[in-house]
């Protein structure tokens, strides 16, 4: 019981501490409450003075920002009407730069005229019928005027042909040196251009000024080129003039031509008669030309304008970047390289026209002359390419075109050569008395030298007319296949010109003569090498053309055999030293030792007149021809000397085996006695 009332005691204890703490809250929320009141009253207090502030502050903003507006609009109206005032100024402030002119202050002068460009949009789109519009419009054509004269004055002032010594320079430096040779014009000058320029392309709207560029540069190129041209030609003055002409009736010989560009071809109506070549009279596709119509080429002069000209055209198209706007560029690059390429393309022209005066005259061994110019066409060909980028085909095809003209044309030449060749007339007039060389031969080998020495250019011609894609070994084909064509024209030739001789030992001297020639020939300047890629036994069958000459020749001494025979119908002749022979073996020795004496002089006299130019063969023939005399005429005369077979000894014993040889190593030889 004591327990339950102590825990009785306890909860009431607690329960009291409860109620004091429960009283306690109670008065600390209605102090809460009252603070609560308080505040939103004063909270209350706070808005409604707020409220009245709002009413009387609103009305000051929105007079304030009404005011700024106005402020604003009295500005922008003062602003407006000084710049209208200043457009009605404009062109008394301007008109004293603009009668002075560009010159020498181009960067004012453009402002002014940017102030009048402003005023004249101002007044066509605000007052169109004021007087003002039409003074700053005069005084802004007038500018643009100016402008024009004084682009077009100052690079006129500045724009000086290249003497030829510095084009030679350029030509011959690899590398870029158009600064170091004065192509460039001067700084001050690209820019007062290069402002106009912009100035004229833009506000100016005109493209008056790269007509005028184009036209000035243009014609400096040209006269540059014609400086260069007539420099070169002033240097070749000693140079050996050569000139088309008819076919002399003489043999001649004429010196390989080589690529010497220090050579000009001249071809005047005075020297038509200074040179020989192929004795071809056949036809030609060509009409004749007049004297008075010879062409003249210059090798040397072209080469040079056509090295000079690329590089003259990257130099123009350098100072061009820097002075005309982009949009301009191409037209006026185009308008510029117009005439020099219609030069090059016109002196080019006149090689072309030569070539076919080579076939009117037959005289096609000159082409030689203009291959250096094919060659550097060809070799400048990609760099022209390069800087011909132009959409208009005229300009980027003119050289290849030209190219082929140069190579089509060259090749009817060649092939006008081989009919040549072939059909050259069998006039007994024509053919050489003592069997030596033919003309025909002597010049065909002698051209056909030179096309060897020039390989690339005479194989890249007859090989263009099959392939585009050209190669060295495509080309040497070429020229070999023509050159063993041309030598089976020949030969053919050769072979019905001999018949014209009535006596066939002579017919085989002049082919062993022209075939031995004709071998000879292709042992010089790599013609053999060349000519084997087609035809590899070509030597060989020289060889057997030369010894079947030689054993149709040696069959005129076969005869002397049978006269040198002590046989008779069947019988030989006994013959003892101091015997006595019967009459009618008498009279057998008599006959022999009379033809023998007879046919031997008349044979030595005629054929003493022949021709043998080469010594070797000379010697050759006059060995074998002793092999089948000498040792049976020393046999016969040793067997009959001692036979009395006449009183008069001597008269038939003419000839001793000394005078034999004697007489026989005068074959061949006009100048013996």
């Amino acid at each position: 019981m004591e327990d339950i009332f102590l825990r009785k005691q306890e909860i009431e204890d607690k329960l009291s501490q409860e109620r004091m703490r429960s009283e306690m809250i109670k008065g600390s929320l209605a102090k809460a409450d009252e603070l609560t009141n308080k505040m939103v009253t004063i909270l209350n207090q706070f808005d409604e003075r707020l409220h009245k502030l709002e009413d009387t502050i609103l009305p000051v903003h929105r007079n304030t920002k009404d005011l700024q507006r106005l402020q604003d609009n009295i500005e922008k109206t003062i602003v407006s009407l000084d710049h209208v005032i200043g457009y009605h100024h404009v062109a008394h402030e301007v008109e004293s730069v603009l009668r002075q002119g560009p010159s020498r202050q181009v960067e004012r002068y453009l402002k002014c005229m940017d102030q009048l460009g402003q005023a004249v949009a101002f007044f066509s789109e605000n007052n169109p019928d004021s007087p003002e519009l039409n003074t700053v419009s005069t005084l802004f054509t007038n500018g643009k005027e100016s402008l024009e004269k004084e682009f077009q004055g100052q690079l006129q002032r500045q724009t000086k042909p290249l003497p030829p010594n510095k084009v030679m320079n350029l030509i011959n430096h690899d590398k870029d040196t158009e600064a170091d040779v004065g192509i460039h014009l001067h700084e001050k000058t690209v820019s007062d251009l290069a402002l106009i320029a912009q100035w004229l392309a833009g506000p100016g709207k005109s493209e008056g000024f790269t007509k005028s560029y184009a036209a000035i540069r243009s014609s400096n190129l040209v006269r540059t080129l014609e400086g260069l041209r007539d420099f070169i030609k002033g240097q070749s003055s000693v140079s050996k003039k050569v000139s088309v002409g008819t076919t002399p009736k003489k043999s001649g010989t004429r010196r390989a031509s080589t690529f010497s560009r220090k050579a000009s071809t001249f071809i005047r109506k005075e020297s038509l008669q200074n040179i020989s070549s192929v004795g071809a009279m056949g036809k030609s596709s060509y009409a004749p030309i007049a004297e008075e119509e010879i062409i003249e080429v210059e090798t040397e002069p072209f080469v040079n304008m056509v090295s000079g000209c690329v590089k003259l055209f990257y130099a123009e198209q350098a100072i061009m970047q820097s002075i005309i706007p982009d949009k301009h560029k191409q037209r006026v690059f185009d308008d510029i390289i117009k005439d020099p390429l219609d030069k090059l393309e016109q002196t080019g022209m006149t090689f072309v026209a030569f070539e076919k005066q080579c076939i009117t005259r037959h005289d096609h061994p000159l082409i030689i002359t203009i291959f250096p110019a094919i060659q550097h066409l060809k070799q400048h060909l990609p760099a022209y390419q390069d800087i011909l980028k132009s959409p208009n085909e005229q300009y980027h095809m003119k050289l290849p075109r030209l190219i082929y003209e140069l190579e089509s044309t060259g090749v009817v030449v060649l092939d006008d050569f081989a009919d040549c060749v072939k059909s050259d007339p069998e006039k007994e007039s024509n053919m050489p008395k003592d069997g030596t060389v033919h003309e025909l031969t002597s010049n065909a080998m002698l051209f056909l030298q030179q096309l060897a020495q020039n390989a690339d250019v005479a194989g890249g011609m007859l090989a263009s007319q099959r392939d585009s894609q050209q190669s060295l070994a495509t080309a040497r084909r070429s020229l070999s296949t023509y050159i063993s064509h041309v030598l089976g024209a020949l030969k053919l030739n050769l072979d019905n010109k001999a018949r014209v001789y009535l006596d066939n030992s002579l017919a085989a001297i002049f082919l062993l003569n022209n075939y031995h020639f004709i071998l000879n020939a292709l042992n010089r300047h790599g013609l053999l090498q060349l000519t084997q890629i087609e035809t590899p036994e070509i030597a060989k069958l020289y060889n057997g053309f030369i010894e079947e000459q030689k054993i149709t020749y040696l069959k005129c001494w076969d005869k002397f055999q049978g006269y040198l025979s002590a046989e008779s119908k069947g019988f030989v002749i006994q013959a003892q030293p101091g015997t006595k022979l019967k009459d009618k073996d008498k009279q057998v020795v008599k006959e022999k030792f009379k033809l023998f004496n007879n046919e031997f002089e008349e044979l030595v006299k005629t054929h003493q007149q022949w021709a043998m130019p080469s010594l070797e063969v000379k010697k050759e023939i006059r060995r074998r021809v002793k092999q089948i005399i000498l040792l049976d005429f020393t046999s016969f005369r040793d067997m009959f000397r001692m036979v009395q077979f006449t009183k008069n000894i001597d008269k038939y014993l003419k000839y001793t085996p000394e005078s034999v040889e004697e007489n026989i190593e005068r074959l061949f030889d006009q100048c013996a006695t």
